[in-house]
């Protein structure tokens, strides 16, 4: 916005500097014509009293004979207009210049005599004509160049950097709001492009979702489905080394063959429980110092429309503008995390998230009405796979809590939950220390 300002200072003191500076050098023209135009009628003037005073020609035969010479002696400083002024001594009547564009001179005759006066009259009409046709072509241009640049700027430009930032949050947020339809001819296929380019992201990254959470049950259930077998050749080799089984010929190698596989399994085994319990979220966390409240603004114009399409009160307070060093996107999946739940069990009636600094700790909550789970229900919520009584009737795998608990955890941070009866509300916590 400080270039565009800056561009429109440009182009205003451009056409400023155009225009004074044109009524400048064209009022000096009209200045040194004027002068032009004083010596011309001077010397003419002074041509007529002469050459009345040496003959009995009267000046207005003077001024008939003489005209065309004087255009080519004096050019075009010549008057339009000379006219002869007879002197009536019965006529009360004074002569005198009214304006630059006019001049009334005295002629004397035979002894110095006074006869009369001549009416000089020049027209600057074209001269004006043209110092408007100039002005207002400048202004029209000025006009015309403020405008497209006005129309390119929120046309274009401004739309532009919106549209530009789009693709880096899509790629950060995952699910993200969709762009505003328009009919724009510059940017409406591009917009429907990547809104749908949206869709079938969101629908892979929901596949995806859904992939991870079966493939850590079935990482966990060949985990789980080891332990058994291992545990029983353990059992049969200690019965070997005891002499249980004497009397079948097995002999201590066997048994040591046996224990060593035993220990390749448990090892696969412990491979396989900590694959099942990591988290495949597939984001590196980059941590950078961040004011508080662009996380909020962050949260803000994400969901701001969505939560008043489905006409759900929605509010983001932000307490100052702390600085915070942390993963800010990392930070609004966790958050995103939480408001798609209050979503999906919330009853609709309201969602509040507060930002917050207290202490050495930063502290981001989410309150939603609904259905509150029972205290007994509280320290399960975020294991992975686990589903509240509240989600019977709801889609999903149990792993978002999960996800928000190892976000928080790999952020140097905790996630708490807890209900609150007298307002009826669930509140999820995320703790960030610093």
């Amino acid at each position: 916005m400080k270039k565009f300002i800056r561009l429109l200072m440009i182009i205003t003191a451009v056409f400023a500097v155009l225009i004074i500076g044109f009524n400048i050098g064209f009022g000096n023209v009209m200045r040194n014509q004027l002068k032009s135009r004083n010596v011309a009628v001077n010397r003419i003037n002074q041509e007529i009293s002469d050459a009345a005073a040496e003959s009995e020609a009267s000046p207005e035969k003077i001024i008939a004979d003489r005209t065309e010479q004087w255009k080519k002696t004096y050019g075009s400083s010549v008057p339009e207009s000379i006219v002869f002024i007879p002197l009536n001594n019965s006529d009360r009547v004074f002569y005198a210049a009214v304006d630059k564009r006019c001049a009334v001179c005295s002629i004397y005759g035979k002894d110095e005599q006074l006869a009369g006066f001549v009416k000089y009259t020049c027209s600057d009409s074209i001269f004006q004509r043209i110092k408007l046709a100039v002005n207002i072509m400048l202004a029209v241009c000025f006009a015309l160049l403020t405008g497209a640049v006005l129309f390119i700027h929120f046309a274009v430009f401004k739309p532009f950097r919106r549209l530009s930032e789009y693709p880096e949050r899509l790629a950060r947020l995952r699910d993200i709001q969709k762009l505003p339809e328009t009919k724009s001819r510059y940017f409406g296929k591009y917009i429907w492009g990547m809104n749908m380019l949206t869709d079938v992201l969101a629908a892979s990254s929901h596949r995806i979702h859904i992939l991870e959470g079966e493939h850590q049950k079935l990482v966990s259930s060949i985990a789980h489905g080891v332990k058994t077998p291992v545990a029983n050749i353990r059992l049969y080799t200690d019965a070997v080394r005891t002499g249980l089984y004497s009397d079948t010929g097995m002999s201590s190698d066997i048994a040591d063959k046996i224990d060593s596989n035993t220990a390749k399994i448990e090892s696969m085994a412990a491979e396989l429980m900590t694959a099942s319990e990591a988290t495949n979220d597939g984001y590196d966390f980059e941590k950078s110092l961040f004011p508080l409240s662009e996380l909020a603004d962050l949260i803000r114009s994400e969901y701001t429309d969505r939560m008043a399409l489905l006409r759900i009160p929605f509010t983001v307070e932000c307490e100052g503008s702390p600085i915070m060093e942390s993963d800010k996107y990392a930070l609004y999946r966790a958050v995103s995390q939480l408001l798609e739940n209050a979503l999906k069990y919330g009853d609709g009636s309201g969602i509040t998230v507060k930002l917050m600094k207290q202490d050495e700790a930063f502290c981001i909550s989410v309150r939603d009405k609904g259905e509150l789970l029972s205290e007994n229900e509280l320290p399960y919520v975020f294991r992975s796979y686990w589903r509240g009584s509240n989600a019977a009737d709801k889609s999903g795998c149990g792993i978002g809590l999960y996800v928000v608990h190892e976000t928080a955890k790999a952020l140097g941070g905790s996630v708490h939950v807890r209900r609150i009866e007298e307002t009826s509300e669930m509140e999820f916590v995320i703790f960030i220390e610093q």
